[in-house]
C-alpha cells in the first residue's frame, strides 16, 4: 500500500504533484468509474462509504471538539521587521531616513520602548490587554536569503534532511489517533507545507471557488457524488489506485462540511471566497471551522507580498493593514463564539530584510526578522529576542532567536511530543505562559 507521499511522487514528483498529480488521478477515476458502471459491475461499497452518500454526511473521522487549535499566518515574501514594529534608537532613523516612518504616526505600545506600524492600530487593543507579544530577530541559523530555500527550512522546521515534511505534519503523524482526519488540519491559501506527514492528512485549499465538486447544468450532483464513492470499494489490488480510492470519501466530506464555510466567509469579505486574493475572508473562515467543532487543531493562512524591494512604504501599509485588520477581526469572532481559551494565533516570514534601504524605495533579503504571537496564554506586554542595531550582521539585522524555540513552545502548548519532531531540544524563551 503506497502512503500519501509515495502517491504523489508516483504522479511526477513532490514538485510536480500539482500538474501532474492531476491527470494521474483523472486517469485513475475514469477507469475505476468505468468499471463500476459497466454492465455487472459491482457496486457493494463498505460501511464507511455508505455513511458518506449523502452531501450532508459527517466526516468519516473527526475528533473530539475543544482541543487547542493552532493557526498559522504565512507573510509569505520576508516582511520588514524593523518597519513593523519600530525601535526607539537613532540607529533606526538614521538607517532609514526615507523609508523611517515618522513619530507622530506610531502607535504606542504600553509598558516597551517599541511603536507599531500605523496599519497596525486595530492590533493595539490586543497588546494592552495582554493578549499579543512579539519576538525580534528570529530566524533559523545560516538560513538561505533565497524565498525558496528559506521557506522551505521555516516549513520543516530544520534543514534539508528533514524538508520532505513539515514540522506540523510531522507533529500530526505523532499524535494520530486512528484513521486519518483530513480536517484535522487545514491550509487556507498557503501554507500547505507546514502540513505534510508520513500518515496523516491535511486538506489544503488554495481557492474555495475551485473546491467544489464541479457539474454541469445536466448532471445530478447527488448522483455523481455517488458515483464517486462507489468508486472507493472495493479497494483495489493496484497500489496507486488504492491510494486513489481511499482519498475519495474524504475529499467528498471535506467538499461537503466546508463548502458552506466558505461561502458565508466570502459574503463576510469582499465575495471572492477564501484565496490569496481575499485573505480577511480566509481568517472569517478560519474563525468559522473552528465554531464548527469538528477536531480540526491546525489552520494555516497564506498572505502574499512581503517582498518589498520597491516603493515599500505604501506597500507594506496595505499589507500590514490587512493582517492586522484579519487578525483582530478572528480574535473578535473566536472571543465571540468563546474559544479565545482554545487559540492561538502565530505568525511567520522565511526572513527580514537588510536595514539600509535601497534606491528603489524598498529593502533586499535579510536576516533576522520579527514573529507576532496572540492569544490568552502568550506573556504578553513584552517584545521577545533583541534587535541589535549596533551590532549587524553584515548589514542585517542579527539573528538572536532560533525560531525552533518558538516552535518547540508552540508544540508544548499543542500538548506535544516536542523534542522529538524538531530533532533536538531547543531553549524555551517564555514567549508561551502554558
Amino acid at each position: 500500500m503506497l502512503n500519501r507521499r509515495q502517491f504523489l511522487g508516483a504522479a511526477g514528483g513532490l514538485a510536480g504533484a500539482a500538474v501532474a498529480g492531476g491527470g494521474v488521478w483523472a486517469a485513475l477515476l475514469r477507469d475505476s468509474v468505468e468499471k463500476s458502471t459497466s454492465p455487472g459491475a459491482s457496486t457493494t461499497t463498505t460501511t464507511s462509504t455508505i455513511a458518506a452518500t449523502t452531501t450532508t454526511a459527517a466526516p468519516t473521522t473527526t475528533l473530539p471538539s475543544g482541543n487547542r487549535t493552532l493557526v498559522v499566518v504565512q507573510m509569505a515574501g520576508g516582511n520588514d521587521g524593523l518597519n513593523t514594529l519600530i525601535p526607539a534608537t537613532g540607529l533606526y532613523r538614521d538607517a532609514r531616513p526615507i523609508l523611517g516612518i515618522p513619530e507622530t504616526d506610531l502607535i504606542e505600545m504600553s509598558k516597551t520602548d517599541y511603536s507599531m506600524h500605523p496599519s497596525l492600530e486595530p492590533l493595539g487593543k490586543w497588546w494592552e490587554i495582554g493578549s499579543m507579544t512579539a519576538v525580534e530577530g528570529v530566524g533559523i541559523p545560516q538560513q538561505s536569503r533565497s524565498h525558496f530555500k528559506s521557506t522551505d527550512t521555516w516549513m520543516a522546521g530544520g534543514p534539508s534532511a528533514t524538508s520532505r515534511s513539515g514540522w506540523l505534519g510531522r507533529w500530526m503523524d505523532a499524535t494520530q489517533d486512528g484513521d486519518p482526519d483530513p480536517l484535522r488540519a487545514i491550509a487556507l491559501a498557503g501554507g500547505g507545507p507546514m502540513l505534510v506527514g508520513e500518515s496523516s492528512l491535511a486538506t489544503v485549499i488554495q481557492s474555495a471557488e475551485a473546491f467544489q465538486l464541479r457539474t454541469t447544468d445536466s448532471t445530478d450532483a447527488e448522483s455523481l457524488i455517488a458515483a464517486f464513492l462507489a468508486t472507493a470499494s472495493p479497494v483495489s489490488s493496484d497500489p496507486a489506485m488504492a491510494a486513489a480510492q481511499q482519498a475519495i470519501p474524504a475529499t467528498v466530506d471535506a467538499v461537503d462540511l466546508l463548502g458552506e464555510v466558505f461561502s458565508e466567509s466570502a459574503s463576510e469579505g469582499n465575495g471572492r471566497g477564501v484565496s490569496r486574493a481575499d485573505p480577511v475572508a480566509a481568517f472569517n473562515a478560519a474563525a468559522r471551522i473552528i465554531d464548527l467543532g469538528i477536531g480540526t487543531q491546525v489552520i494555516t493562512i497564506g498572505l502574499n507580498g512581503y517582498d518589498t524591494h520597491s516603493n515599500q512604504l505604501a506597500r507594506q501599509s496595505e499589507l500590514l493593514g490587512t493582517l492586522a485588520t484579519g487578525v483582530s477581526g478572528f480574535l473578535d469572532q473566536i472571543e465571540a463564539d468563546g474559544h479565545a481559551e482554545n487559540v492561538l494565533v502565530i505568525t511567520m516570514s522565511e526572513f527580514g530584510r537588510r536595514v539600509g534601504e535601497n534606491g528603489s524605495g524598498g529593502t533586499d533579503h535579510g536576516q533576522g526578522g520579527l514573529q507576532f504571537l496572540f492569544g490568552r496564554d502568550v506573556n504578553g506586554w513584552d517584545v521577545h529576542g533583541e534587535l541589535d542595531l549596533a551590532n549587524l550582521a553584515n548589514g542585517d539585522v542579527p539573528t538572536k532567536v532560533d525560531e525552533r524555540s518558538v516552535y518547540a513552545e508552540v508544540l508544548d502548548w499543542l500538548g506535544g511530543p516536542t523534542d522529538e519532531i524538531l530533532g533536538q531540544s531547543f531553549e524555551r524563551i517564555g514567549v508561551l505562559s502554558a
